[in-house]
């Protein structure tokens, strides 16, 4: 059987559960991989039409449908300015998973964090909003901004903790010339001081980095399950959290 022949199969299937499962979709034209319908949203002044537009690709089951709004008077964290919708469902794709399970999340998506209709008389105002240039602040997420001020906040301890050390640096080595007539064994004592206080302080800091990046992909994955960062920053935030977790626990091993 060819692989046209196999993916005509897929294609017809699918056709069949959309026909059963995705209601206000149809095909269109006589294309079975290209579907339109519309999303039911509620909002304080009633019901809202979002039209999509759904495409099985060739390669359908191996890679996943894309979904695109066909209009542009919406806003919404998981639509890119092409109309291109990114869904955890197709970002984490699974051969087994359905078109029409695609619809039903897009949905349920859309039921949790409803778009933003622009209207006519909105969009005009925005248009004439001065524009303003965007600054490294504003064009980060909130979780790299919420992870850059925990960083802050560990160097300002990493830097209290330098500043003692000085200090006890500087004693000991006035013990050492003798100037404050310590024996050598004080000397001694001050050594193993110094140095259990220095092993304490560098584990209190990677301690309290775990747990400030745990709780981080927490809330990342919180947000991401919410709708409110598109699978595209999570991944890339996700994996750029948990090697920076790898690393503080393979350091926390070490003391």
């Amino acid at each position: 059987m060819s692989r046209n022949a196999i993916n005509d199969l897929a294609i017809a299937r699918e056709a069949q559960l959309m026909f059963s499962n995705a209601q206000g979709f149809s095909p269109i034209g006589n294309e079975l991989n290209r579907w339109k319908g519309d999303i039911i949203i509620n909002t304080p002044q009633g019901e809202r039409k979002v039209p999509v537009e759904v495409f099985i690709p060739l390669k359908f089951p191996q890679y996943p449908p894309k979904i695109r709004v066909l209009t542009k008077n919406i806003q919404h964290p998981n639509i890119e300015k092409n109309g291109n919708v990114l869904l955890r469902i197709t970002h984490d794709w699974r051969p087994d998973t359905h078109v029409f399970q695609v619809v039903q999340h897009l949905e349920r998506l859309f039921a949790k964090v409803p778009p933003q209709f622009l209207d006519g008389t909105r969009a005009v105002k925005t248009a004439r909003k001065k524009p303003r240039l965007q600054s490294l602040e504003t064009a980060k997420s909130p979780q790299e901004i919420e992870m850059e001020k925990i960083n802050k906040t560990i160097t300002k301890l990493q830097e209290k903790i330098k500043q003692r050390d000085d200090e006890l640096r500087k004693l000991r080595a006035q013990l050492v010339k003798g100037t404050t007539g310590g024996s050598a064994k004080e000397v001694a004592d001050m050594d193993v001081l110094l140095f259990g206080k220095d092993k304490e302080n560098e584990k209190l800091v990677l301690q309290a980095k775990l747990v400030a990046l745990a709780d981080l992909l927490s809330t990342l994955d919180e947000k991401f399950k919410d709708g409110e960062i598109s699978p595209v920053d999570f991944a890339k935030l996700y994996r750029k959290y948990t090697k920076e977790l790898y690393m503080v626990e393979k350091e926390l091993e070490k003391k």
